[in-house]
């Protein structure tokens, strides 16, 4: 009888504390103390409050509230791993850093988060802003890897039917604020010179389609692309004995054609990771390794005037490497500003993996990141196809 008194009173002491935590006034957050401290959270912790109010939706959803989080999030940069089977390009894996270390501040890394996103296979075309551009065959795709959001691009429509070669490239527009897709279609003679091409561009958001644009330069593309301050830049071929580089404006939409330095024009190798941000320029970079004294050379050509064609004087850089990491003419280079992405360019998905950032003025590595192997499916895959790049957090919702 007295434990059962005894536990009635517990619980109106419990029911009565409850209430007197109910009536205690909570301070008032301003709105700008609010959106602070919002923009300072993981996405994940975003995508769920989201669902406390239709006001917190509004909010978080907004692109004012996107930008803001975009300039927080400059931050906490994660590193990203996209390896693929290089035959089928069906088996895949999308991987990324941890988000709880400050990866700047570590000379070693790993990349061993799973992404686990569906409809990301095919060909990786370039990483803006935390989203990123997946093509697989004539399908086109953007997904936000934070959000884990795809989006399928509308099909796009071209003169040409039967027979033609198709490449795309993704930036932002700082002067608008746009993400475009930038689509090229080529047709080419028997003795491989471009008779056409055709250019198209969607811009990301509501209501979004492709327009056909102009440009006066038939051309093949013949790499990736980089973006320098609103500018995208690719390698790209006239005819069999003639490499430029294209240009292409991401506010104006203008092309323009700059010539190679001439030691480059006729044995330049063109791969994505030709070019390289260099202090706020375009750069070309190209790698040789001496095997007789186990050292690698970085030559590099900076882009002085875009107009006139001007490359400066070509650099050296020399780096010490592991003889059995460096592989001639089997690497991937990416680079930010004045740094370069080493890495072999097939990864066998049963072993672990290992690639370097090496800062160019001091001529050394500066961080080395690693990848876990790779399990179940990819036990038959004897070669991946690697692209490794760093980016921020992006809590843009993805619509057309």
């Amino acid at each position: 009888m007295r434990s059962s008194s005894l536990c009635l009173a517990v619980k109106k002491m419990k029911k009565k504390e409850k209430e007197m935590i109910l009536t205690v006034a909570l301070p008032e957050i301003s709105e700008e103390l609010l959106i602070e401290i919002l923009t300072r959270l993981p996405v994940k912790s975003l995508m769920t409050f989201k669902c406390v109010s239709k006001l917190w939706l509004s909010l978080i959803a907004s692109r004012y509230f996107t930008d803001l989080f975009l300039k927080s999030s400059s931050r906490r940069r994660r590193f990203f791993a996209y390896l693929v089977d290089r035959e089928t390009r069906i088996k895949y894996a999308l991987l990324a850093s941890s988000t709880d270390l400050d990866h700047s501040d570590t000379t070693v890394s790993v990349i061993d988060q799973d992404l686990a996103m569906s409809k990301t296979e095919g060909c990786f075309v370039s990483a803006a802003h935390g989203l990123a551009c997946f093509r697989i065959g004539e399908s086109v795709r953007i997904c936000n890897l934070h959000t884990r959001q795809v989006l399928e691009l509308p099909v796009m429509l071209f003169e040409t039917k039967v027979n033609y070669n198709m490449w795309n490239y993704f930036g932002h527009d700082p002067v608008n604020d746009e993400y475009k897709v930038l689509s090229v279609v080529w047709d080419l003679t028997k003795e491989k010179r471009v008779v056409r091409s055709e250019h198209q561009v969607l811009v990301l958001g509501a209501g979004a389609s492709w327009r056909k644009i102009q440009c006066h330069i038939p051309h093949c593309p013949g790499s990736g692309g980089i973006t320098i301050n609103g500018v995208l830049y690719y390698g790209a071929t006239l005819d069999a004995d003639r490499c430029v580089v294209m240009s292409f404006d991401l506010s104006s939409e203008e092309f323009n054609l700059i010539e190679m330095p001439n030691e480059v024009r006729f044995c330049w190798g063109w791969c994505w990771n030709s070019f390289i941000n260099y202090k706020g320029k375009l750069a070309l970079l190209n790698y040789c390794y001496s095997c007789s004294s186990n050292i690698g050379f970085f030559e590099i050509w900076v882009l002085e005037d875009a107009k006139k064609s001007r490359w400066l004087d070509k650099e050296t850089f020399v780096f010490p490497v592991a003889e059995n990491f460096i592989i001639t003419n089997q690497q991937r280079m990416g680079g930010t500003s004045g740094t370069v992405w080493l890495a072999k360019r097939n990864v066998n998905p049963g072993q672990a993996t290992r690639f370097f950032i090496c800062d160019l003025e001091r001529n050394d590595s500066t961080q080395s990141i690693k990848i876990r192997p790779l399990r179940g499916s990819f036990m038959r895959t004897s070669q991946l196809e690697s692209t490794f790049w760093d980016d921020i957090e992006n809590i843009m919702y993805l619509e057309i």
